[in-house]
């Protein structure tokens, strides 16, 4: 009987290992449906915007300057929908991937462009057309000198201007 009482007690354990392992299959299965319906096009935009005003360290402006992005598939030709010293939000149709670094000429008026070297911090290319009011990415600029802010700090006045007036 004591072999029996083993037998059992194997048994016995074997049945409560597998149906914790179900258990917690099926548990970490609603989770990753559950996050996966959280991330859809409104969550989306609201986390990135969450993210965006947490992370300005710079006021920023809404001002319609011409760009073009230098990437490694090609010249783009894009505008802003606001820029401060640190970044800007650039209206595209094809947004690039988060994370990409790319050469951005920024043309102002009444000055000469831009050149600096940026990185996509957010972009909204995977919420639906329906979701959206304007198609595009945030981009940070990266190694900007001291004329470069200049330049900015001089669009960034005149475009304080140009919306007033």
């Amino acid at each position: 009987m004591h072999i029996m009482d083993i037998i059992l007690r194997l048994a016995f354990g074997g049945v409560i290992f597998i149906l914790t392992l179900l258990l917690i299959k099926s548990i970490s299965g609603y989770f990753k449906r559950r996050v996966r319906s959280d991330q859809g096009a409104g969550a989306a935009v609201k986390l990135a915007e969450a993210v965006q005003k947490e992370k300005r360290q710079h006021p920023r402006v809404d001002i319609t300057l011409p760009v073009k992005m230098k990437t490694p598939r090609g010249t783009i030709e894009a505008e802003t929908k606001n820029i401060s010293i640190g970044g800007a939000f650039i209206c595209c149709h094809k947004p690039l991937p988060l994370g990409e670094n790319f050469r951005l000429t920024v043309n102002a008026p009444n000055q000469d462009p831009l050149t600096v070297e940026a990185e996509v911090v957010w972009s909204n290319i995977n919420v639906p057309d329906e979701k959206i009011v304007t198609r595009g990415m945030g981009v940070r600029f990266i190694r900007i000198t001291e004329d470069d802010r200049g330049f900015l700090k001089k669009a960034i006045s005149a475009g304080l201007e140009t919306n007033v007036g």
